[in-house]
C-alpha cells in the first residue's frame, strides 16, 4: 500500500469533528502529498571528491574510517598516468601506512615517537612495538588527523626534498605533528617515513 492510501484510510477513520480543519486542508490534498525516501548514507574517511580506491584501502585494510582526506581523484589519476609507475597509487598508500605503522628506523616517524613516549630506549619488544602500533593507529583514527596526496609545487611538501617526479609522497598530520611517507614510484628503495 502506497504511504499516501495509508494516510487516506487514517483519516477516512476519523471521527466527524475532523471535517473541521482549516480551509484548503482535507483528506484528498493532504493523500495527494508524496513523502520522499530517506536518502543513503555514505561510508568512508571523508565525503567528497577523495579518491575510492583511498578510501577503500584505508578502510577495509586499516580500519581507518575517521581521518580527514585530501586526495583528489582527478589528482591520482593524473599521477598514475603522466608519471611513470612500477605499481599502482592503492598499493602506494599501502606501502605508505605500513611504514607508518612498522618503521621506526627514523627517530622522526610517528612509530619511533609513540616508542619514545613509552619509555623505550633500546630495540623495543613485541608488546611495547604492538602498543605503540595501537597508538599511531588510535592517532589516524582521529578525526583531526589528515591524510594528504603531495602535489608538485604545491603545498606539504617533504622537508627532505623528495620530489612528486619519482616518488608517491603522502603527507599526514598526527596528533598536531607533520610526517611524510614516500615510496619510490619505481619499486627500487623500501618506503619511508620521517617527521618534522
Amino acid at each position: 500500500m502506497k504511504f499516501s492510501a495509508a494516510i487516506a484510510a487514517i483519516f477516512l477513520a476519523a471521527p466527524a469533528h475532523a471535517g473541521d480543519w482549516a480551509p484548503g486542508f482535507d483528506i484528498a490534498s493532504l493523500a495527494a502529498i508524496e513523502v520522499p525516501a530517506a536518502a543513503a548514507a555514505k561510508a568512508g574517511p571523508k565525503e567528497g571528491a577523495n579518491y575510492s580506491g583511498a578510501e577503500e584501502v584505508l578502510i577495509k585494510e586499516f580500519g581507518v574510517d575517521t581521518i580527514a582526506l585530501d586526495m583528489p581523484e582527478a589528482e591520482v589519476i593524473r599521477q598514475s598516468h603522466f608519471y611513470d609507475n612500477a605499481f599502482c597509487f592503492e598499493h602506494a598508500l599501502r606501502l605508505s601506512l605500513l611504514a607508518l605503522l612498522e618503521d621506526y628506523s627514523s627517530p622522526t616517524s610517528p612509530l619511533a615517537r609513540a616508542l619514545r613516549e613509552a619509555g623505550v630506549q633500546n630495540s623495543p619488544s613485541k608488546s611495547q612495538l604492538n602498543k605503540a602500533r595501537q597508538k599511531v593507529m588510535a592517532l589516524l583514527n582521529d578525526g583531526a588527523s589528515l591524510a594528504s596526496l603531495v602535489r608538485p609545487y604545491h603545498q606539504y611538501q617533504p622537508l627532505n626534498g623528495e620530489t612528486v617526479e619519482r616518488n608517491w609522497i603522502f603527507f599526514f598530520r598526527l596528533d598536531g605533528e607533520s610526517y611524510w611517507a614516500v615510496v619510490d614510484r619505481a619499486g627500487e628503495k623500501p618506503a619511508l617515513v620521517y617527521g618534522d
